[in-house]
């Protein structure tokens, strides 16, 4: 929250879910309709300070003890970036792989 109210205009707030971020806009709507008394929450305060992450690679000194790692592995080419629709494969070739109980109870509540 800080950090975006440093680099844009206007106010900024954050609310960690969807309750907070209710009071949250009733309290912007009373100060928007001008209630008295009516204010934003104060911004809260970063628990964490920041640090300077150095973006210069470092590297290890001459004679310094490498890992047995190899580095020299190739990369595999996927075989299409984006999505495919794939059409032709019956219901009873892939029914047995769907979890049935993050289906209708996950998603569809």
């Amino acid at each position: 929250e800080q950090d975006l109210h440093e680099i844009y205009q206007g106010e900024v707030r954050y609310a960690r879910d969807a309750f907070e971020g209710l009071r949250l806009m009733d309290a912007l709507i009373a100060v928007k309709r001008g209630v008295p008394g009516a204010t934003l929450p104060e911004l809260k305060q970063r628990r964490v300070k920041t640090t300077a992450h150095s973006a210069v690679e470092q590297r290890p000194e001459e004679g310094a003890a490498r890992s047995d790692v190899a580095i020299d592995n190739p990369v595999p080419e996927p075989p299409f970036f984006g999505t495919r629709v794939v059409k032709g494969i019956q219901l009873k070739e892939y029914a047995s792989w769907l979890d049935e109980g993050a289906l209708f109870k996950g998603q569809w509540g």
